[in-house]
């Protein structure tokens, strides 16, 4: 009560006094360690705080413009809806639940490169085969993944045409979809 009374004094306008207050007791948390109280009481100290703090408020506010949004402005959130979170949620796992059934080198190269983002070079070099091979492998790897996912999406409807989940294509010829797992060379 006695900060703000001391901000309407120094002629912080009152829809700012509540949050220049805080700042002010922030400030005066932060520099506790360095009150010394032979220099002066409390309230003094206090003070000086709320005076440096309200008026570096009022040079701020001189050079602070608010503009208005415009009225046909509609923020629109970044952040997935729920839906599409459990939809992305369900698809990782059953990619991983398909890639848990890949030969073991396979799904090596999979899980370290696209899942893991691995640098192709850098998998290669710890598994000790030539960058090649590493890519040959990844190659096999994707045809094997998109193969059983094709098989367990088709068991999964019933009548072998599955239609399409979020990052699947229909194969040529309409067949069952291939997950395509990965865009990475």
């Amino acid at each position: 009560m006695l900060v703000r009374r001391w901000l309407r004094l120094l002629g912080v306008p009152r829809r700012d006094r509540r949050d220049v207050a805080q700042i002010v007791m922030l400030a005066a948390h932060e520099s506790f360690a360095n009150y010394d109280p032979a220099r002066g009481p409390p309230d003094r100290w206090l003070n000086r705080i709320a005076v440096h703090t309200a008026s570096h408020y009022a040079e701020r506010a001189r050079r602070r413009v608010e503009e208005p949004l415009p009225d046909d402005f509609d923020a629109e959130l970044e952040e997935p809806s729920a839906e599409e979170y459990i939809i992305s949620e369900c698809d990782r796992l059953f990619a991983l639940s398909v890639l848990r059934e890949i030969d073991g080198e396979l799904g090596a190269v999979l899980m370290a490169h696209d899942i893991e983002g691995v640098p192709m070079a850098d998998f290669a070099s710890q598994s000790g085969i030539p960058l090649s091979t590493a890519y040959k492998r990844r190659t096999r790897a994707l045809t094997a993944f998109q193969l059983l996912a094709a098989q367990r999406l088709a068991s999964m409807d019933g009548d072998g045409a599955a239609e399409p989940r979020n990052g699947a294509r229909r194969a040529p010829g309409g067949a069952a979809p291939l997950l395509v797992l990965s865009a990475r060379p």
